[in-house]
C-alpha cells in the first residue's frame, strides 16, 4: 500500500503572533512553522512598528525553504526575491500595495500566487459604512456633546433615514459588493462604478445601476453618499484629486473613504469641503499616515477621521482564509482571491 503524501507545510512571516493558534483552532491538521520578525533592536516587530525588519541567516533559510508561506505585504516586499519554492502566499491584508510598490518591474514577476484577504475583511468594513452613516446621520456626537455638558432638550435638527439616500460606491469587488448589500438592506438605492462592463452573473443583485469610471460625473450628480472602495494601484492615485468633486456639488454627499487615501490628496479633500462640494467627509484612511500634527483636516469640523481601523486583520480572519485555500491547494483546485500582479490588485 502506497505512503500517503505529506501534507504541505505553511510557513507563518507576519507581525501578528496569534495567526498560528487560529489556524490550529480552525484546523488542527494543518502542518505549520513560525518565523520570528525582529526590528533593528531584535525586538518583537509590532504592527505599529513600521522600521524594516531584522531576518536572521537562520529564519531566512527556513523563508527560502517555503511552499506556502502566510506573510504581511509590507515583510514581503523585504524577501519576494528570495524564494525560489515559494509556489502560493497568503497575504494577511486586503490591500497589496505595501507590496506592489516595492515590486521591481524591470525583473520577472514573482511566479508564485499571492491571495488577499476578500471576505473575511468586508464584513467589518461595511459595518463600518452603515455605523458611520448612521451615527452622522442622527448626529449622535453631538448628543454625547450634550450629555457631556448636562444639556437636556437641545435644538431638535430633522435627520435623514437611510433608506431616502443614494449610496454612490467606488470599486464594487468583494468589499463594495458586501457595503452594497448591507446598504440595500437599509433601503438605500445603491450605484456601483466598476472599470469595465460586468457581466450579468458578476453583478451584484443589491446594485441598481453600474457605471464604468468614465460616468464618474453622472454617479456624483446623482448621489448623497459616496463611498471609495477602490484599491491603490497606479490608475487609482489621485483619481479624486484636484476639481474632480465639483460635480458632486448638487447634493453635495457625504463622502467616505474605507479604501486608500491616496485616491485624493490633502489640499483636495479640503478644497472639496471649503468649496461646498461635499458635505462631510469620514475618513479611515489618509493620505498620508499617520496625519501630521500640523494637517488642518483634524480641526476641520466637517471632517471624522478614524486610525486606519475599519478592517483591522484579525489571526482568525487569516485564519479562514488560510484553510479554505489551503485544501484547494492541496487538491489541485483554484484558489480564491488571487491577485493580478500586473493590474497590482
Amino acid at each position: 500500500m502506497a505512503a500517503e503524501k505529506k501534507l504541505p507545510i505553511v510557513t507563518i512571516f507576519s507581525e501578528y503572533p496569534s495567526i498560528c493558534d487560529e489556524i490550529k483552532n480552525v484546523d488542527a491538521t494543518i502542518p505549520l512553522q513560525f518565523v520570528a520578525v525582529t526590528n533593528k533592536q531584535g525586538l518583537a516587530f509590532s504592527v505599529f512598528d513600521r522600521q524594516d525588519p531584522e531576518i536572521s541567516e537562520t529564519a531566512m533559510n527556513r523563508l527560502k525553504e517555503a511552499e506556502i508561506l502566510v506573510s504581511d505585504p509590507n515583510l514581503l516586499s523585504h524577501i519576494y526575491q528570495q524564494l525560489p519554492h515559494t509556489k502560493w502566499v497568503q497575504s494577511t491584508w486586503a490591500g497589496q500595495d505595501e507590496f506592489f510598490k516595492h515590486l521591481d518591474y524591470s525583473k520577472p514577476l514573482p511566479e508564485f500566487s499571492l491571495c488577499k484577504l476578500g471576505q473575511e475583511l468586508a464584513v467589518p468594513l461595511g459595518e463600518y459604512v452603515i455605523g458611520r452613516l448612521i451615527a452622522h446621520e442622527r448626529r449622535f456626537y453631538k448628543c454625547y456633546e450634550a450629555q457631556k455638558a448636562k444639556i437636556w432638550g437641545s435644538k431638535i435638527v430633522p435627520y435623514r433615514l437611510l433608506s431616502e439616500l443614494t449610496i454612490g460606491i467606488l470599486g464594487v469587488g468583494d468589499i463594495g459588493s458586501q457595503i452594497a448589500e448591507y446598504c440595500k438592506t437599509f433601503g438605500m438605492k445603491v450605484w456601483g462604478m466598476v472599470r469595465r462592463e460586468l457581466p450579468i452573473e458578476k453583478r451584484s443583485c443589491c446594485v441598481d445601476r453600474y457605471c464604468l469610471t468614465s460616468e464618474l460625473p453622472v454617479l456624483l450628480s446623482n448621489c448623497d453618499v459616496v463611498c471609495n472602495v477602490l484599491p491603490s494601484t497606479p490608475k487609482t492615485i489621485g483619481f479624486l484629486s484636484g476639481d474632480v468633486l465639483a460635480d458632486a456639488k448638487e447634493k453635495k454627499p457625504i463622502f467616505i473613504n474605507v479604501g486608500r487615501g491616496d485616491v485624493m490628496d490633502e489640499a483636495s479633500i479640503i478644497k472639496a469641503i471649503r468649496e461646498n462640494w461635499i458635505s462631510h467627509a469620514i475618513l479611515d484612511v489618509q493620505p498620508i499616515e499617520p496625519i501630521p500634527q500640523e494637517s488642518p483636516l483634524w480641526s476641520m469640523k466637517e471632517i471624522t477621521i478614524s486610525p486606519h481601523e475599519a478592517g483591522l486583520t484579525f489571526g482568525k480572519n487569516v485564519a479562514a482564509a488560510l484553510t479554505e485555500n489551503y485544501w484547494r491547494y492541496v487538491r489541485g483546485e483554484p484558489l480564491k482571491y488571487v491577485v493580478d500582479m500586473k493590474a497590482g490588485y
